[in-house]
């Protein structure tokens, strides 16, 4: 169990979220007008959560989405995002050959790939969830092996299916039946989950939002 309190988050929507596509970890998929307003909505919950300046380390994944929507929070908490952790290990499941292609046509092609409880189906060249799993255990890992684990709060800025895996991890879920790891409800774009003590809330959103990732 780490110390501190961990406030977990995916990115605002973007324009691939917008028309339905699958995005990737390679390209920059810019905010849309939506997901900036969800980028704000965000900063100003953990701005009331925290005040101004807190004693915080901010982590976020290596994608320009993840990165301009940290921008945003950071600015509303007065926080320097040049001094921001930034790691590929939270990126997003690598939904290989079906990146950047709308989710109806590999859906025509290939069957499902929104699964149950909005979970999406790793793509035959991808990512599976224990991969996931295991590139998240390693950053856990190394925040106790960097010396991060010393009782400051944790915010963390990252993507949708991914996020969940870590909620998974760190609060105890059980672990999924077919996908083998713990996986998190899902949660509204917008939304920030609080993990404290190996328990999770809702600080800010909803429960069962749409996965886009």
């Amino acid at each position: 169990m780490k110390s501190g309190r961990f406030f977990i988050m995916r990115h605002g929507e973007t324009v691939y979220n917008a028309s339905a596509r699958l995005q990737s970890n390679h390209i920059h998929t810019p905010l849309t007008r939506q997901g900036f307003e969800q980028a704000l909505a965000m900063g100003k919950a953990l701005r009331e959560e925290l005040g101004a300046r807190p004693p915080v380390v901010l982590h976020i994944s290596e994608t320009g989405r993840a990165l301009q929507t940290a921008a945003i929070i950071a600015e509303a908490l007065e926080l320097d995002w040049f001094e921001a952790r930034r790691s590929n290990a939270l990126k997003e499941i690598d939904m290989g050959s079906w990146c950047e292609r709308r989710y109806a046509d590999v859906e025509a092609e290939e069957g499902p790939v929104i699964l149950a409880d909005h979970l999406l189906r790793p793509a035959p060249d991808g990512e599976d969830y224990p991969a996931i799993a295991n590139r998240l255990e390693c950053w856990l890992d190394a925040i106790e092996y960097e010396g991060l684990a010393d009782g400051r709060d944790h915010i963390v800025v990252m993507h949708g299916i991914s996020s969940r895996v870590l909620r998974g991890m760190m609060a105890g879920y059980p672990v999924h039946p077919d996908h083998g790891v713990p996986i998190a409800p899902s949660l509204v774009q917008g939304s920030v989950a609080l993990i404290e003590n190996g328990r999770e809330r809702v600080l800010f959103g909803a429960e069962r939002g749409i996965e886009h990732a």
